[in-house]
């Protein structure tokens, strides 16, 4: 019994607190016990605590049938699992091998699929199909009930196909932001939350508006705007609309960057762990940002064995920019651990791997835990031969007009400067201002500014204390 419950006690652990909210709102229990069992799952479920054993005097046959309750109760509303359905269907219509059961399960989802529906813009196009191959052979049987649909919802389709369309121009600007002025920004910002908000439209449509304000906001540093679009979006994902597995992971994931953000790590560090509490493409992403939100909040042992214990998971991704990332955030954390020859020893060898796909990918984000790195060490003449060569003062200069543009490099490269004699003193203060000054007033920037001041005082501790004082920096 014991080792039927540790494996009922993993599945249960697996479940996100989201998809126990909507088990209980949905749940018609004539057991108490079911409902008791239930209600555990619930608050394990949102505990970063070690999970409340179960009961092992209950009947395992109830174990057995409420984790078989929770995984048809879900797999009935997962988007994901729809989507592979509609795959499927869709390539049998068009390879005429459909079966009856096949059309009786189409005919079924007619009654049930509706325009707000995830995949209704997927079910419409693969309803077209459907009533081609109905046409074909001559097959009136079912062929009324189908271009009822189609012509009832007709106008939906148009209109769902029409933004989408939308969404793809919007996101290029966004993304990319090249050749981009503030007001067309602003213009997609308010179209994206028309998109959001408008609750006749296609949940796929809705979720990638979401997401494409996510990015905007993150890029633009509207954190506080984000919040209130999450504060929504968390109670939609209480219900079937939006709800995957991989859609939920991503939600949190986002979530915990916000949090952290905000400096609020409390709640980026839970958000954090649920969106890693099961494994998916994106893990290596979600785990970096959990990791940063460590090293916040001063977990840097937590941090470090974390991300030794994923380092076999770069074997399952060919995402250079994850990859990127990993390596960065590895770096970070062994400094932070004042591992500091084996960060230099570990970035200088994965820069010599892979300098290509660092300078088409995350060239800047590597370079300062690289230059960290060599800081720490008192490797100068390093820090400023790999400025120089590959003229890194200069290219994050060009990053200048970026919302989260920060000196950090060009601190680096001032600081080695003076250590290595090549400025003066009053040279590397004036330096060091004259590239923060104009940041401090930004909330995010200029705590940024002031946490990359203090690690620079360790190394000259009155230098930078006359920096502060003329950046009017109160400690």
């Amino acid at each position: 019994m014991r080792a039927k419950l540790n494996t009922f006690q993993e599945f249960t652990q697996s479940l996100y607190p989201h998809e126990v909210d909507y088990l209980l709102s949905v749940q018609n229990f004539s057991k108490e016990s079911n409902l008791r069992i239930l209600h555990q799952i619930y608050a394990n479920s949102n505990s970063q605590q070690a999970p409340k054993a179960f009961d092992t005097n209950v009947d395992k046959r109830t174990y057995s049938y409420i984790k078989t309750w929770i995984q048809d109760t879900l797999s009935k509303i997962d988007v994901d699992v729809f989507f592979e359905w509609l795959i499927m269907v869709e390539k049998k219509v068009l390879t005429d091998v459909i079966s009856p059961l096949d059309e009786t399960e189409i005919l079924a989802n007619i009654k049930l699929i509706k325009p707000t529906h995830y995949h209704f813009i997927r079910f419409f196009e693969l309803l077209q199909y459907y009533r081609d191959y109905l046409l074909v052979r001559n097959q009136n049987k079912y062929n009324k009930v189908v271009s009822d649909y189609l012509e009832t919802y007709r106008e939906n389709y148009l209109k769902s196909t029409e933004i989408n369309r939308q969404l793809h121009f919007i996101t290029a600007k966004i993304v990319k932001k090249e050749n981009t002025e503030n007001y067309e920004l602003i213009s997609a910002e308010s179209l994206l939350k028309s998109i959001y908000y408008d609750e006749s439209l296609d949940a796929y449509t809705r979720y990638r508006a979401v997401v494409r304000l996510t990015i905007y906001f993150y890029n633009s540093r509207q954190f506080d705007k984000q919040l209130v679009v999450y504060q929504q979006l968390d109670n939609l994902f209480k219900t079937p609309l939006f709800y995957s597995k991989r859609l939920l992971a991503n939600y949190y994931a986002n979530r915990a960057m916000m949090h952290s953000k905000l400096n609020e790590l409390t709640q980026a560090e839970k958000y954090g762990y649920l969106s890693i509490r099961n494994k998916n493409s994106d893990y290596l992403f979600y785990l970096i940002n959990l990791c940063g939100v460590l090293l916040k909040q001063g977990k840097k042992v937590e941090a470090l064995k974390l991300m030794r214990d994923s380092i076999p998971e770069l074997k399952n991704t060919n995402n250079n920019y994850y990859k990127i990332g990993f390596a960065t955030f590895y770096i970070k954390t062994l400094i932070v651990n004042q591992k500091y020859d084996k960060a230099v020893e570990y970035a200088t060898s994965y820069f010599e791997a892979y300098k290509k796909e660092i300078f088409e990918h995350r060239w800047h984000l590597f370079f300062c835990a690289y230059l960290q790195a060599l800081v720490q060490t008192e490797k100068y003449a390093k820090v400023l031969s790999l400025t120089r060569r590959y003229k890194l003062v200069a290219k994050e200069k060009q990053r200048i007009d970026r919302a989260d543009y920060l000196p950090i490099i060009q601190l680096y490269s001032f600081l080695s400067e003076y250590l290595e004699n090549i400025i003066t003193k009053e040279k590397l203060i004036n330096s060091v201002v004259k590239a923060s000054q104009d940041l401090m007033s930004d909330k995010y920037r200029s705590r940024k500014i002031i946490e990359l001041l203090d690690e620079l005082g360790q190394s000259l501790p009155e230098e930078i204390k006359i920096v502060k004082k003329e950046l009017g920096v109160v400690k």
